[in-house]
């Protein structure tokens, strides 16, 4: 309870602006049969449509160019049709430019964002048909990449690896568990790093951010503010001290996470493995690879907010102390 209350307070304090939207298919909830395949290389976009006219016909529209920054996509609906059948010999499509009219899409996270043609804006978001809620699709390795620049004189980058293992409910709350792997070469968690290198996380619903706290070392917590999406996350990790708060009138550290391996390769595959450590060589955590002293000043946090991650926070930090009495 302790470290999730500390981690959403780390979450709701960074302030998440760089991000990727994901590939993929995209569609509206609330319109389901119609969906639209998103592929992203570099920042060129093209998308494929899978509408329908006002007769309930089928249209096939697809749309193509750079994005503007990483996030605003601005063209033209290609109309395609008379193509070939799927056991038929090929026939080369018909394709009219622009008839389709002005499209534009502006992401707003990850898995976000809004759709605008034939004069009509529409919410979109990644399809995600498989993975389960907010909590379930985190389940798996994650390697994230963390910038301590402002911290220390030395590398700039350090990194880290989660497992999000499995969801549970810990006095009322709706959490997902884990640890910090040992090594890559591992992906589950041993008893060794759940007894000393364990998280558990909170999805905060009313700010669309996961919050976690992992056992950074025998002093320290690291808390996680991330928006989160299919298979990537960016937000900001703060730092601190076992029966303290994290400071949110100070700047964390930026980091951004990668999905590495599949919960189902995390649970039941038969990748590489070794032995479990006995536990006699503590591992230091970040705290101790950065100088603690070192903070760049931010806007005060509001106090009601402050308050209600500091709430989350605690009670996340409980959930890993709870294992401490087993």
């Amino acid at each position: 309870m302790k470290k999730i209350m500390t981690l959403m307070m780390l979450m709701v304090t960074c302030h998440v602006s760089a991000f990727t939207p994901e590939s993929g298919w995209w569609w509206n909830p609330s319109e389901p049969g119609t969906g639209y395949a998103i592929e992203i290389q570099d920042n060129m976009l093209f998308a494929a449509f899978y509408v329908y006219d006002e007769d309930g016909n089928p249209l096939w529209y697809t749309a193509q160019k750079k994005l503007d920054g990483n996030s605003y996509f601005d063209s033209g609906l290609n109309y395609s049709y008379d193509g070939t059948c799927i056991d038929c010999n090929y026939s080369e499509p018909i394709t009219v430019g622009g008839v389709g009219g002005p499209v534009t899409i502006d992401f707003i996270t990850e898995t976000t964002g809004t759709i605008q043609f034939g004069g009509v804006i529409k919410n979109i978001e990644r399809y995600n048909y498989f993975l389960g809620d907010e909590l379930q699709k985190m389940r798996g390795e994650w390697q994230v990449v963390m910038d301590v620049s402002d911290y220390t004189n030395d590398y700039p980058f350090i990194a880290d690896v989660l497992i999000f293992d499995q969801t549970e409910t810990f006095q009322g709350d709706y959490l997902v568990t884990g640890c910090r792997s040992e090594n890559t070469g591992y992906n589950g968690c041993t008893n060794y790093a759940l007894t000393y290198n364990d998280l558990a996380a909170y999805y905060d619903p009313q700010y669309n951010e996961l919050i976690a706290v992992v056992r950074d070392d025998a002093d320290y917590y690291l808390a996680y503010y991330l928006k989160t999406g299919t298979d990537q996350f960016d937000g900001e990790a703060y730092s601190y001290l076992v029966g303290s708060s994290p400071n949110f009138n100070a700047d964390g550290f930026s980091v951004r996470g990668f999905r590495s391996a599949s919960y189902t390769f995390v649970a039941t595959g038969t990748g590489p493995s070794k032995s479990e450590s006995n536990g006699e060589r503590a591992r230091p955590g970040v705290a101790s690879m950065i100088e603690q002293k070192v903070i760049k000043k931010a806007k005060p946090m509001d106090k009601a907010k402050a308050d209600r991650l500091h709430d989350i926070i605690k009670r996340l930090e409980g959930r890993l102390e709870s294992q401490q009495d087993r």
